[in-house]
């Protein structure tokens, strides 16, 4: 079954509620996003959800995980099998990509000069609606906190935001929430991703620099030019590259790195004083040169991070269980090798649920397209479930039943969903 037309909606939104990235990578299709905070009844998430909603592709859990584990997802109802449908950001790449439950989504786009608008869908991706009060904004994430509100990431151009929340009431709407200052060292002008934590911190850090602004609770946003933890003791400290950021136990992680560098993660900083504040850790030898573009927080030894090996040009993946992540040499080089993937390629986005990992991303030559990959041990070893045709991919998102909705550039978009 193929469905490709976009189908205005009967109704609009019953709800209680490219990326030329920074790091330059070799690929061509967004990556990153996306660390996410769930919007769920014990956080004051939408109450049409019912539920608590998955992880966003990123990771980031906003403090509590509500990730389930096998025995509370349960089943698909079937065997499942992939459909094409028609993604709305035509011409462009799917920079952020949000469900509340199976059939309530959100996609944005923001990639090259035709990556403009925000899309819903009331009917899990057979049909999207344009808002066209955000025809002139670039969005390259979106995400429901832990406060229920939903909020967006990127740049507003009619208004100048790099921040807003979403007004759900009605026709969807935009109110600002951090506007970039006049400075060209510490200003966001385009936002790339939001991190919130349970506690109300909110972090976002720059699509084209190493800047970032953060709010603390119930405080009003400061501008940074840098994260290090090295800015506590040198105001003139160095930044790093940053891919993504995902808030998890009231701290922030992060990911990303230059690609002609080392791949880093980014911890939260154990120094006094400490807020935002993050140290590095090296995961390649320095002589290796990699680009991690997402991550996912299951507790504080317990992570995963994905990308783009960029001496060799195959996924970067690297798995810590249980150990002090501090220490580069816990952390478990994972090698799609081992379970049979021999191609080149690169991880733009993950998606996780209990020990259900999903990885999707891009082929070298990209002109090869895509690939998705699913694993059930928590990322250890992993099974290629791409479709044939597929393109590049930049976004993933998995239900709790085994289903998912993968999208990438010029409007590709599939469902993988019970035959």
């Amino acid at each position: 079954m193929k469905r490709l037309s976009i189908a205005p909606l009967a109704a609009l939104f019953l709800l209680t509620a490219c990326d030329p990235a920074e790091e330059e990578p070799m690929s061509t299709s967004d990556g990153g996003t996306s660390a996410a905070e769930t919007g769920n009844a014990e956080t004051g998430g939408p109450a049409t959800t019912g539920e608590t909603t998955g992880e966003e592709g990123s990771g980031d859990t906003s403090g509590a995980d509500t990730s389930t584990g096998g025995e509370e997802t349960g089943e698909p109802g079937g065997p499942l099998a992939w459909n094409e449908i028609a993604g709305p950001c035509v011409g462009s790449g799917t920079n952020a990509l949000w469900f509340d439950d199976r059939m309530t989504g959100f996609v944005g786009c923001g990639e090259n000069a035709d990556g403009e608008g925000l899309y819903t869908t009331l009917d899990g991706g057979a049909s999207f609606e344009d808002n066209i009060r955000f025809n002139e904004v670039r969005i390259m994430d979106i995400r429901r906190g832990p406060d229920g509100v939903l909020y967006g990431a990127g740049i507003h151009q009619l208004d100048g935001f790099a921040l807003w929340s979403f007004d759900e009431g009605g026709m969807i709407g935009a109110a600002g929430l951090y506007t970039p200052s006049d400075s060209a060292f510490t200003s966001v002008n385009q936002a790339e991703n939001i991190a919130v934590s349970d506690d109300g911190q909110m972090l976002i850090d720059s699509l084209t620099g190493t800047q970032a602004a953060y709010r603390p609770a119930g405080g009003e946003f400061e501008e940074v030019d840098s994260l290090s933890e090295e800015l506590l003791s040198d105001p003139d400290a160095l930044s790093f590259q940053a891919r993504r950021f995902v808030a998890h136990d009231n701290r922030f992680y992060g990911v990303g790195s230059l690609i002609n560098d080392p791949a880093r993660v980014h911890l939260p900083s154990r120094l006094d004083g400490a807020t935002f504040h993050l140290q590095s850790v090296l995961l390649q030898p320095e002589t290796r040169d990699g680009e991690l573009m997402d991550m996912h927080v299951w507790d504080s030894e317990h992570i995963i991070v994905a990308g783009h090996d960029q001496s060799e040009r195959f996924p970067l993946i690297y798995l810590i269980d249980g150990a002090d992540p501090y220490d580069s040499a816990n952390w478990e080089k994972i090698e799609l090798f081992d379970s049979g993937l021999d191609y080149q390629a690169g991880v733009n986005d993950i998606h996780v649920d209990g020990d259900t990992v999903v990885m999707v991303g891009e082929k070298i030559p990209t002109a090869q397209g895509g690939f998705v990959v699913i694993s059930e041990d928590g990322g250890r070893t992993f099974e290629d479930i791409t479709p044939e045709g597929l393109g590049p991919l930049s976004r993933v998102w998995m239900f709790e039943d085994g289903e998912m909705v993968v999208a990438g550039g010029g409007g590709e978009m599939w469902e993988y969903v019970a035959e």
